[in-house]
């Protein structure tokens, strides 16, 4: 506030016209300033409610973004393991498959090797027909002899 001035001792006890004013005018600028400086606040006020409102909306968007992106991963995750569990699945039938195909190709294999004795045996059969022209009880028995010794080889080699 403005200086306040006291009335003269000796006088009357009464302000003069201009300390009135001058009392006026200081508590008129004082109150405009006031008045300035609520009007100042009030505006501030404002801005940072609405300042407050767009973060506030903001965080939303973000919250809302940061969930949509944890939907999207959660999805990609599933998927991912869905393709892991096709792909474990299509490895393990390669691999039956394979045993499937090795389990043909030595059955094969013993095919052939039984075929290749079995027309060894009976050439050796018919070498030796030819050359005794007939065959004898003994003969008879020795021959098969060794085709039951051939089919027991082959049993064995097959149970390997």
């Amino acid at each position: 506030m403005a200086d306040v001035k006291k009335p003269d001792k000796a006088g009357s006890g009464q302000f003069s016209e201009t300390e009135v004013l001058s009392r006026i005018e200081s508590i008129l600028r004082f109150t405009t300033d006031e008045l300035a400086n609520t009007e100042i606040r009030a505006e501030a006020f404002e801005k940072l409610t609405e300042f407050e409102a767009q973060l506030l909306q903001q965080q939303r968007h973000i919250s809302s973004a940061l969930e949509n992106v944890q939907k999207y991963r959660d999805e990609i995750e599933k998927d991912w393991h869905k393709e892991k569990a096709v792909r474990e699945s299509t490895l393990e039938l390669m691999a039956n498959r394979m045993k499937e195909l090795d389990q043909a190709l030595h059955a094969q294999e013993y095919i052939l090797y039984y075929a290749a004795s079995e027309q060894k045996f009976l050439r050796t059969l018919l070498l030796d027909l030819k050359q005794k022209k007939s065959l004898s009880e003994s003969d008879t028995n020795k021959i098969l002899t060794d085709h039951d010794a051939l089919l027991a080889e082959l049993v064995r080699k097959a149970k390997k």
